[in-house]
């Protein structure tokens, strides 16, 4: 499912690295998160709440809650293609939601969903975003909206099944 040029999805590339590897040949949970995190930094680098941004104003982002589904394996030197959007916007929320592909094969491998929030650093509490920041994240969510919604958004891990009954 490869994206234009003109789409309104932030992208990352990456590659899956050796040391990434765990002892069943494919791509450990924790460099998931990682290539997922790296993949976040960029996004909040583009809408203005980077690492300078946070060092001069003292505001930045945390995340609040994050849920990642694996639908295939990431394997040794594959090259990695993260697109990021926005599900949701509020004053000082944001929901994100990542999906990771196999560039060689446009193959789904996995998807990242995140409950953002931003914060001032030195009270470590949550604030409404600046205005220039939310314009801009205002923006990007208008050209998002349109987009399918993800099926593995929302997801939650449950086995109802299995639980015993009272």
């Amino acid at each position: 499912m490869p994206t234009s040029p003109e789409s309104p999805l932030i992208r990352f590339d990456t590659k899956v690295q050796p040391d990434w590897l765990d002892y069943n040949g494919h791509m450990n949970v924790a460099y998931y998160t990682l290539a997922f995190d790296q993949a976040g930094e960029a996004f909040f680098s583009r809408v203005g709440l980077s690492q300078k941004h946070a060092e001069k104003t003292g505001n930045s982002w945390m995340v609040l809650e994050a849920h990642l589904t694996y639908q295939q394996e990431a394997m040794p030197q594959d090259e990695l293609e993260i697109r990021s959007r926005i599900l949701g916007l509020s004053g000082k929320r944001l929901q994100l939601f990542q999906t990771m592909f196999r560039k060689a094969d446009s193959s789904l491998l996995a998807s990242n969903e995140q409950m953002i929030l931003h914060v001032n650093l030195q009270q470590r509490r949550s604030l409404p975003f600046s205005a220039p920041i939310m314009e801009r994240l205002q923006t990007l969510y208008e050209k998002q909206r349109h987009l399918e919604y993800p099926a593995e958004a929302g997801r939650c891990i449950d086995m109802k099944a299995t639980r015993p009954r009272p």
